[in-house]
């Protein structure tokens, strides 16, 4: 459910650069490729969690962890 309506859940621009890699352990791990948006999911995640729980009946996990990113290229 997290996944398949990660944008619902965020919203598009933040989907636009973060992506949710699993559920652990209630644990939600985002991977995010800007640290500044790092800092924005932080803040946002008591009620990106509170979302999830609201869509999913159930709640999904307790903690929203960040991991930046970068994307990967040519170097």
């Amino acid at each position: 459910m997290v996944f398949g309506r990660w944008q619902e859940l965020v919203g598009s621009s933040l989907a636009a650069c973060c992506q949710p890699v699993a559920v652990r352990d209630g644990v939600l791990v985002v991977a995010i490729t800007d640290p500044a948006w790092a800092t924005e999911l932080r803040f946002l995640a008591p009620s990106i969690l509170r979302r999830v729980e609201e869509l999913a009946g159930r709640p999904v996990a307790s903690r929203l962890e960040v991991r930046v990113r970068r994307p990967e290229g040519p170097r």
